[in-house]
């Protein structure tokens, strides 16, 4: 499997508009929406971060089956997978493979919406108690968010398949419209004054179009469809249950892992939002947001060059790894840096020109934007690994999330250390151990020091750059 220069050049294209989009929605909705709105439509973005969890790592593992099935793997296992030398696809285990996950997914969206219904609409009701907020625009804002979740959830696996077969263009173009609509539809019912229904409505629009839009280029791309449709065997239940076992083995890993993500990442928005104004909290929320959009668009080669690295462990081309990882380690290191230096020096006075009582400095963006870091340096190791099928690193992260919430409710409760005592648990629970660990065992395993990654990725980034002044639809062999 190889990217082409238009793989490469949606990816930017697609995580630029993601960030270019916070950056024009954000004035936006600080401008029309007042302090307590704004500070719930971040609670609502974090609470949307919990559909991470109802997913429990089936999307990432079926994705990465899927790209199996791509390449030709003659079976499916718990564990690693069996190598292939075929140039054509097992349609039939894809096939199977799909067939368990959309029985799968209707389970566990229907489980979500029913959850965020009763539990999270209490919790909404109770923290807006008080505030400017007028009569029941919380619950009828929240009870649409609720709709675009359990959409997002029930379609969401069609985006990952995409990136799992390597159509790394198409899943990134799905992501530019919808975030085009979201844009206009949030700025024009914000301006008509629907405030935060109308932002809960555009949330809806993007997730509903991207996912339909996915959908529809997963089964046109290179005869996918049809390829599924020769397959006439009809799946018996028997093997979809079957083929939930050899998924739910790495599934439920992939789900305590996206449980602790959430836990070390958004929950802490969540605490904010229990010790601190609604105020306080939506400054809180979005420096996480600014920090997040740098480690995003820092992580483009990361995320597109993950079915490049499963593509090479099932073809047990091990060289082609090593280049494939040093080029995510060498430009996201690289990319991360100039992104946080432009936030602190271009964005935040930007944001207080628009805003001048904003309640965030250059210090604490830093701090938040050096977490975000950790956490995307971290993932890049630890994909290397889950992109072998194995997931070694569950214990680790479960451990460090619970220790960041313990860490957090103590400095932010017990000693009143404010949004800092967010931020230095949320540093201290990941640097103690995962931070440098799961690199340090990717580097034993590759056979490659850090030096020796960084020259390596310089190499393949300047191999890379080049490639685009060449004609030819790929950038360079791997």
């Amino acid at each position: 499997m190889q990217l082409r220069k238009k793989d490469y050049l949606w990816s930017y294209v697609g995580v630029f508009l993601s960030l270019v989009a916070n950056i024009i929605l954000t004035p936006f909705i600080m401008y029309f929406l007042d302090d307590d709105s704004f500070g719930l439509w971040s609670v609502f973005q974090s609470l949307a971060a919990i559909t991470t969890l109802f997913d429990f790592g089936f999307a990432t593992t079926f994705s990465r089956n899927i790209n199996y099935c791509w390449n030709g793997a003659v079976k499916l296992e718990r564990t690693r997978a069996t190598y292939s030398n075929s140039d054509e696809p097992n349609f039939l285990l894809m096939k199977k493979a799909i067939s368990a996950c959309k029985t799968v997914f209707l389970v566990i969206s229907l489980l979500a919406l029913t959850t965020m219904l009763l539990i999270g609409t209490p919790y909404i009701t109770h923290i807006s108690r008080g505030t400017t907020i007028e009569g029941s625009v919380p619950v009828i804002s929240w009870m649409i968010y609720t709709v675009a979740i359990f959409l997002n959830i029930y379609f969401g696996y069609y985006g990952s398949f995409l990136r799992g077969v390597g159509d790394i263009s198409d899943a990134n173009i799905a992501t530019v419209i919808a975030k085009l609509v979201q844009i206009i539809v949030t700025v024009v019912f914000l301006w008509l004054g629907f405030g935060l229904i109308g932002t809960s409505v555009a949330y809806l629009s993007y997730g509903t179009l991207y996912q339909q839009i996915a959908r529809k280029r997963f089964y046109s791309y290179k005869g996918i469809g049809k390829g599924l449709k020769s397959v006439k065997v009809k799946i018996p239940f028997t093997e979809i249950k079957e083929m939930f076992m050899i998924v739910w083995h790495n599934a439920w890993r992939e789900g305590v892992v996206s449980l602790s993500n959430y836990l070390a990442n958004q929950a802490c928005t969540v605490i904010c939002s229990l010790y601190m104004p609604l105020s306080q909290t939506g400054a809180y929320s979005l420096a996480v947001q600014l920090g997040m959009a740098v480690s995003q668009i820092s992580a483009t080669m990361y995320t597109a060059n993950q079915p490049v690295l499963q593509s090479a462990y099932i073809r047990n081309e091990k060289d082609s790894m090593r280049k494939t990882m040093s080029l995510i380690i060498f430009t996201y290191v690289s990319l991360n840096m100039l992104g946080l230096v432009a936030v602190v020096l271009i964005g935040l006075p930007v944001l207080k020109l628009i805003k001048p009582d904003l309640a965030l400095g250059a210090g604490l963006m830093i701090a938040i934007g050096i977490y975000q870091f950790m956490l995307k340096f971290r993932n890049c190791y630890t994909s290397y690994f889950s992109c072998t099928n194995r997931i070694p690193y569950v214990k680790a992260f479960l451990i460090s999330s619970v220790g960041c919430v313990a860490l957090a409710l103590i400095f932010l409760g017990g000693f009143k250390w404010g949004v800092w005592g967010l931020v230095v648990a949320q540093i201290l629970s990941q640097g103690i151990y995962n931070v440098w660990a799961w690199a340090k065992k990717a580097h034993i395993e590759m056979k490659l020091s850090f030096s020796e990654t960084l020259i390596l990725g310089l190499s393949e980034t300047k191999k890379m750059l080049s490639g685009f002044l060449n004609k030819g639809g790929h950038i360079n062999d791997k």
